[in-house]
Parts: C-alpha cells; sequence; structure tokens
C-alpha cells in the first residue's frame, strides 16, 4: 500500500514544490524499504504524491484512491460524483473543489488540516505534521494512547490535524476556502428475524459484496489462517473462478502443530490446491529500539500493537520483491464477544479512558482535561448491551483500532477488507443481537459453506505478551522511562510504578500457548464464550502501561524530527515518476 499526500494553497504564500512533497516522502518511509520511486503529480496550485510501493493504488491527475472500489467507478476522480462503494481512502480534486472520501466502514484513515494558506491531506499524520514544519504536541492523543493503546474516536498526535470519520465526505471549496463535512450518523436498528432466514441472507449479500471486488486485475494475496472469516473468503473467490495465492506467518516450530493456524492453514491450501507460501516472523536480532523505531515510522504512532512486527517489519518489507502488491484482510463486523454491563462493552472494544483505571486528577493531568468520551460513542437509553457493543465495534474498534492496524502495513502493501463492505455492515446492524453475539449466525454459515476442515485453536505465533518480559525490553524500558519525554508525559508518582513494575522477577516467563489451546479443544464453546463474559471490563496492566509510555516518548521525538524536515538539509532523493 501507498501512503497518499496532498497539498493544495491559497496563493503563494503556501506554494509548495513537488520537491517538497518528494522530500516528505523520502522522510516517511521506513527503514526495512530501499529508496522508493514515489509517483508526484503537480497542478495548478497543489500537487498529490503516492509514495512507493505504489502497488495497486490509482492515481489520475492530483486524484487518488488507495485499497479497493467494489465494482466499477469511471467517474471516481471527480469531486461531487458518487462516492464509490470498497475499502478505500480517497482523495479527488478538479482544481476549484477537493474532496476527501472514508469508505462505510472507515476502514482507512484519511487526516487533514487547513490553516489560512493550505489545505493538507495524507493518510500519514508523519507527513502532515512535515509539511506543518513542526508539531503542536495533543497531549489528549497521549492520554488515549495510555489507556487504549490507540489514539481515540477524534485525536492525533498534533492537535491541529483532524480524522475523517467513516462514511463521510469533506468537501473544501477553494474560492471560499471554507470546509464543509457531510458524514452520515452509525444507527442499529435490530429487527426480529429467524436464524435461517437471516443467515440465508446474510449469505447472498456476503457472496455478491465479495464478488463485486475485482481481486484479478493486480497482483493480491490471501492470507490463510485456521479460522473463520479468510476461510469463507476464500470459498466465495473460487466459487467465482479465481484462484488466489496464498500465505500464511508466523513461527517454525507452528507449522507442525495441529490445531494451529500456521498447521490448518496450509491443510486449507492443500485441499484447494493453492500455491501457499509460510512466512517466518520469528523475533529477530534487532535491538528493542530499533524495532519500536522501525514500528513507529510505518504506523505513525497510532497503534501499540508491537508484537507482531517483532521481526522489525522484515515480512512486511518482502512482499514487494515477492510480487504481492495487496492482501485481502479478514477484517469484519459480524458482532462481537459476549459482555454483560455497559463499561465491559466499552473495554472490549479497547475504548478505555484513564479515570477507567487511573484517579480523576492523574487521569486530568495526563491528557491536560482533554479525553473525552464522544457522545455518539455514549450508551443510548434503551439500548442493549449487546446493540452498544457493536455499535462500538463499528464506531470505534474498525475506524480506529483496525485502521491503525492497516497504518501499520500500508507503507508495505495495498489492502483490502471486502467483509466490510457497506452492504454486509447495513444488514448486521438490522440483525437481532443472539445472531450478533459471537458472530453466531457468521459461524453457521461460514462452516455450511466452506470445507470439511478444523478450526484453528491457537495462532501461528507466540505468546503475545511474553517478550514484555524479556531480558532486552526490560532494559529498554528502563531506559525510556528515564528519558525526558517520559517526563514530560507522565506525573512523577505513576513513572515510579512503573519502574518499580520492571525491577526484580524472572525474564520471559514460559509461553502458556499450548495449555490454553488445550483448554480451548476441551471446554465446549459455550462455556468458553460465559467465562469470557464473567471477566467484565478489561484494564491495562502496568507492564503493558510501560510499552505505551515507551512508544509514545519515541513518537513524540520523531515527529519533532519530522516537523524540521523541510528545513533541513536535504537528504538522497528518491527516484520519482512525475505525473500529468
Amino acid at each position: 500500500m501507498s501512503h497518499l499526500i496532498f497539498a493544495c494553497w491559497r496563493d503563494g504564500r503556501g506554494a509548495l514544490a513537488a520537491s517538497d512533497l518528494r522530500r516528505v516522502a523520502d522522510r516517511i518511509v521506513p527503514d526495512p524499504l530501499p529508496p522508493q520511486t514515489h509517483r508526484v503529480a503537480m497542478g495548478p496550485q497543489e500537487g498529490l504524491c503516492l509514495t512507493g510501493p505504489v502497488g495497486a493504488a490509482e492515481a489520475e491527475g492530483t486524484s487518488a484512491h488507495l485499497g479497493a472500489f467494489a465494482g466499477t467507478w469511471r467517474d471516481w476522480s471527480l469531486p461531487g460524483s458518487p462516492v464509490p462503494e470498497g475499502t478505500f481512502a480517497l482523495v479527488r480534486s478538479d482544481g476549484a473543489t477537493v474532496e476527501l472520501c472514508s469508505d462505510f466502514a472507515g476502514s482507512r484513515t484519511l487526516w487533514y488540516v487547513l490553516t489560512d494558506t493550505r489545505f493538507l491531506a495524507s493518510t500519514s499524520q508523519r507527513a502532515l505534521v512535515c509539511l506543518l514544519e513542526g508539531l503542536e504536541f495533543n497531549p489528549a492523543a497521549f492520554g488515549w494512547f495510555l489507556s487504549s493503546g490507540n489514539l481515540g474516536p477524534t485525536d492525533a498526535w498534533d492537535r491541529r490535524l483532524r480524522r475523517l470519520p467513516p462514511d463521510s465526505r469533506l468537501v473544501l471549496d477553494r474560492a471560499r476556502w471554507e470546509l464543509d463535512l457531510r458524514t452520515a450518523p452509525l444507527a442499529f436498528r435490530p429487527e426480529p428475524m429467524a436464524a435461517p432466514a437471516s443467515q440465508a441472507e446474510l449469505l447472498r449479500i456476503l457472496k455478491a459484496a465479495v464478488q463485486r471486488f475485482d481481486f484479478a486485475s493486480a497482483a493480491w494475496a490471501l492470507p490463510l489462517s485456521g479460522g473463520y472469516d479468510c476461510r469463507f473468503i476464500l470459498s466465495v473467490l473460487m466459487e467465482a473462478g479465481w484462484r488466489p495465492p496464498t500465505m500464511t506467518w508466523g513461527l517454525a516450530a507452528s507449522l507442525a502443530q495441529p490445531g494451529n493456524d500456521a498447521y490448518l492453514a496450509r491443510r486449507l491450501a492443500d485441499h484447494f490446491g493453492l500455491t501457499h507460501d509460510y512466512l517466518l516472523t520469528e523475533r529477530g536480532e534487532a535491538a528493542p529500539e530499533v524495532v519500536a523505531d522501525r514500528f513507529l515510522a510505518a504506523s505513525g504512532g497510532t497503534t501499540d500493537q508491537l508484537f507482531p512486527y517483532l521481526d522489525g517489519l522484515q515480512m512486511w518489507a518482502s512482499f514487494a520483491a515477492r510480487g504481492v502488491a495487496g492482501v485481502i484482510r479478514g477484517d469484519e463486523g459480524f458482532g462481537w464477544i459476549p459482555v454483560r454491563t455497559v463499561a465491559h462493552a466499552r473495554s472490549s472494544v479497547g475504548l478505555v479512558l484513564l479515570r477507567d483505571f487511573l484517579g480523576e486528577a492523574d487521569a486530568e493531568a495526563i491528557s491536560d482535561g482533554g479525553q473525552r468520551l464522544p457522545e455518539a460513542l455514549a450508551h443510548r437509553p434503551g439500548e442493549s448491551v449487546a446493540t452498544y457493543r457493536d455499535r462500538l465495534y463499528h464506531g470505534y474498534r474498525i475506524p480506529v483500532g483496525l485502521a491503525a492496524l492497516n497504518d501499520v502495513k500500508a507503507p508495505f502493501v495495498e489492502i483490502s477488507s471486502p467483509l466490510l463492505a457497506r452492504e454486509v455492515l447495513a444488514f448486521v446492524r438490522r440483525m437481532p443481537d443472539a445472531l450478533r453475539t459471537d458472530k453466531a449466525a457468521f459461524r453457521r454459515l461460514a462452516r455450511a459453506q466452506g470445507p470439511p476442515l478444523p478450526y484453528a485453536t491457537a495462532g501461528a505465533d507466540d505468546d503475545r505478551s511474553d517478550y514484555l518480559r524479556s531480558e532486552p525490553y526490560v532494559r529498554w524500558f528502563r531506559e525510556e522511562l528515564e528519558d525526558g519525554p517520559v517526563e514530560a508525559l507522565l506525573p512523577a508518582p505513576w513513572r515510579d510504578r512503573l519502574r518499580a513494575d520492571l525491577r526484580g522477577g524472572d525474564f520471559r516467563p514460559p509461553s502458556s500457548r499450548s495449555l490454553r489451546a488445550a483448554l480451548k479443544r476441551i471446554l465446549p464453546g459455550a462455556w468458553v464464550a460465559e467465562l469470557r463474559a464473567r471477566r467484565g471490563p478489561e484494564r491495562p496492566s502496568l507492564r503493558l502501561l510501560t510499552l505505551r509510555t515507551a512508544l509514545a516518548g519515541r513518537m513524540l521525538r520523531l515527529l519533532a524530527a519530522d516537523g524540521q524536515a523541510l528545513t533541513a538539509p536535504a537528504r538522497g532523493a528518491a527516484r520519482v515518476e512525475e505525473g500529468r
């Protein structure tokens, strides 16, 4: 996937040159990638840059989109034309009007800022900080990052930046230099539905939605696991006559473990006679600070999910050399885990506030009073807990949490999530609670649709939190807690608590993955769901708070350097393909 950078200016005071866009693009390319070819197009008082590798992204003049459209949209580049269906980020301009468009789910994030002289938009916050030539730190963003592991529903690291909401169109009238945001409210309206009829209708909608995407015209691949989502996508694509190349990634030892994602994904590919690659994500020799810096450079600090990228993003950097331009993701919104309370509904989707686990004074001090739950994400009178949970999943987890995970992959490969199509999510929002909880309806139809192979009980990677107690990472955490940015971010008593948690104890306790897998095979699914519901609201551990603090401190240093990129002496420039 490419990053998209768009700029237009009101008059000569805000003018930018193609070389400025190239320098910004060079700056935000993460270390695992070699110097890239960027696609740059300049128009009257505006410019567009798609950072390399461009892959499956498309551009026409100074209009461009990332992701993939569902169906054919010949006028996609013209402001005012219908917003396409699919999963994408879209910028389009005709010289008089600029439009930013998000897809129905908000699967890709567009950030924007309007100043007196410039309108800037990008899928990368780092690019905008570069073009703004400085960072105006937003304490609320750190508050959200500490409590939830992302930047929250609306905030960015720079207080001037805005996130385009899902299912929205932002229009800039260049003559008046004014913005008009048009967004559709998210509404869940559950209706009585019989299970067999709803499953049949959901299956019909899903097949039509997935098959509207054209994945055969570019180098798209389908990552496989032993779960439901990718297996369903595979069956629908093959029914339509396309045999996608497949892949799985994880530890080498996972290939020989029955019940593991890696083991079952290979069996699934063999069942259909598909080409299948297994990519290793073994923890590399790179120091934790190097791994963290590569992760932050790629993600822009929108997520704390460092664990899948402990190889320093080497696997994702290899995709271009493998000829893979895009991957088809199984992100979905069919329903979430059982919960019993409003508080648990929030925490289950990662919507955790500082005041949920800190004293009010500390919460206000850390976020500078800026962390607030938006009214649109508050529980509504008469709304069931299950409906609230899934409305939060659609309104927060997908466009904030899952979109942030796409940010990490953005510099390396294009991404599409066909299960997030408008017609699919619109139908899910009409389904009753019982058919959404734990994806009940989708699981039943997926079992009936797929081959008679078992489903995975364990992932292909290691325990997700083991590395937080490894000796290299503990040592790195200690160093970061003594660093200047962290002192400014956290009150002294909390820094002391995090330091105390790092003292003593064994390094890297044995993984509990095998035990968890055995329990999942033994216990009935209904018992597992009940135990998850009884567990109640989740709160971040001290070690997780330490990770988030360390990442935030390094992110602020990176953004501060980004803000000086256009005023610093130019480094080696990447090759550039000029657009018309």
